[in-house]
């Protein structure tokens, strides 16, 4: 009867609605048999065909979309040769005329809280990064030139500065320096001197953390002027003190001492500097004679640099060592660098040649200022 084939048909579909389910876990079964098997029955087909029909391929699933890696661009920017006295506000405000200033870092050395010469700025993009190196860079922050530029891994550092070096040299020829200089010799009593010999192009005498000049000093001609310069000026006067000049080396590198400065240490209080001349005098021509003093006192700080040709020196070193004079046992050596690993004798940085030595400056931005 109808009824009867109604019921059929409902337990039929019951049933193959549980093979369709176990179908899916059982290897040997597939949907291709249940599909096989629901076909003579009229109203599962028309019903649940397009659910059980395992003839129709399946709906492939988009292909997600492959992202192209963008370019990224390096928004920090590194400022070097930066005066002790800048803070962080100087930088802000230099760098925010160009653009949005995320960030600015400046080391800073652990002992005096100050300005280590270099810094960072961070910017907001790379159109502002772009447009505040090209405004800043060869600028003036808190009186001295800086220069800026996109911030480098630590080995392209090596590379970019010696094509900076090499621009620079190029743009203000050969830079001299200029040794034993008077405390209170000033940039202007310096280029005075050498704008005799052409024109100098930068003058800049270092300074400490307090501001205080440190005895030397660069100038910058072309080179021309410069060797007439260092040939001329080289032994000569200024301000009472008998100057060093030659030609400015690179980092590291040390020029054959055509004179020795020797260290005279353990000086008693009362020994005059035309004493220790002349003791010295005794073992060839003393081309400078300097006993360093106390700014606040005027009282020599009991040591004296002494500089002598090379065999006169060495002569007047093996000698003089151990030698009385005044009560107190002299102590004598050829003057080394600050930081040097051999013995200590306060020399003022001195390298023991006749060039500087620029490997204590701490950013290479500062070109060894």
């Amino acid at each position: 009867s109808t009824k009867n084939k109604m019921n059929l048909d409902r337990a039929l579909i019951l049933l193959l609605a549980s093979v369709g389910a176990v179908s899916g876990f059982a290897p040997g079964f597939t949907s291709r048999q249940t599909s096989r098997v629901v076909s003579g029955s009229t109203l599962f087909n028309e019903e649940a065909a397009v659910s059980v029909d395992a003839e129709a391929p399946a709906a492939e699933a988009p292909a997600a979309a492959v992202e192209e890696p963008q370019s990224t661009y390096d928004t920090q920017i590194y400022i070097g040769n930066l005066s002790f006295d800048t803070v962080e506000s100087d930088l802000r405000a230099a760098f925010q005329q160009h653009g949005t200033v995320t960030k600015v870092s400046m080391p800073l050395n652990r002992e005096t809280m100050k300005s280590r010469g270099f810094a960072f700025v961070t910017m907001s993009n790379a159109e502002e990064t772009a447009a505040a190196i090209d405004a800043v860079n060869e600028s003036e922050i808190s009186g001295r030139t800086v220069y800026a530029s996109e911030s480098l891994p630590k080995e392209k550092v090596a590379e970019g500065k010696k094509k900076y070096q090499a621009k620079k040299q190029r743009n203000e020829g050969s830079k001299i320096y200029i040794g034993n200089l008077n405390f209170d010799t000033t940039e202007e009593d310096l280029s005075a001197a050498f704008a005799a010999y052409g024109d100098v192009k930068d003058c800049f005498l270092p300074t400490d953390y307090e501001g205080n000049p440190r005895g030397f000093g660069f100038v910058s001609m072309d080179e021309e002027a410069a060797a007439k310069a260092i040939e001329e000026l080289n032994g000569t006067e200024l301000d009472g003190r008998t100057l060093t000049v030659n030609k400015s080396l690179p980092k590291g590198q040390k020029a054959t001492p055509k004179q020795i400065k020797l260290y005279v240490g353990n000086l008693s209080w009362g020994t005059e500097e035309s004493t220790l001349r002349e003791l010295f005098e005794e073992y060839g021509k003393v081309i400078d004679c300097y006993s360093p003093v106390d700014r606040e006192t005027g009282q020599h700080r009991g040591f004296a640099f002494v500089t002598m040709d090379p065999d006169d020196a060495l002569r007047a070193a093996d000698e003089t060592d151990g030698y009385e004079l005044d009560g107190r046992i002299l102590r004598v050596n050829e003057a080394q660098p600050k930081g040097y690993g051999g013995r200590s004798n306060d020399n003022d940085g001195y390298d023991g040649g006749d060039a500087y030595d620029e490997s204590a400056d701490e950013s290479w931005g500062n070109d060894a200022y």
